[in-house]
């Protein structure tokens, strides 16, 4: 049996605590959306998959050195089709990231493309680290 194991860079990675194998792939969790964090040296990029989810349905927050990220739109499920297969919630979603004291929370900006929500949260400047 191969077994697939994915290697994270633990030291300053204040994600990786929630980065989990399953199987020798990923398992998300029911009801949250796929997302993507990149690090870029003096800013991380989070990209969440928000299909359905327009601007006004998602609320960004930061509580308890916890980035929040949570979409809630009105939906009928008298509507819904005949699901054979149904991966990302039509209703609601909540994502919730450490912090810690690395970001600089009050420059975090957002934006929307294309159904992907966009997050740059910018590194205190003691965080980042040139590499030569």
């Amino acid at each position: 049996m191969y077994h697939h194991q994915h290697r994270h860079q633990q030291h300053g990675n204040p994600f990786a605590q929630f980065i989990r194998p399953f199987f020798g792939g990923w398992r998300r969790p029911k009801h949250n959306v796929p997302m993507n964090v990149e690090d870029h040296g003096d800013h991380y990029r989070i990209m969440l998959y928000a299909v359905s989810f327009d601007k006004a349905d998602i609320k960004i927050s930061v509580l308890h050195d916890q980035l929040i990220i949570q979409g809630t739109r009105a939906h009928d499920p008298a509507t819904d089709p005949a699901f054979l297969l149904q991966e990302y919630p039509l209703k609601s979603f909540e994502r919730t990231l450490p912090l810690s004291n690395r970001v600089d929370t009050a420059g975090i900006t957002a934006k929307q493309e294309n159904g992907v929500l966009v997050l740059t949260v910018p590194k205190k400047p003691e965080q980042v680290v040139n590499v030569s």
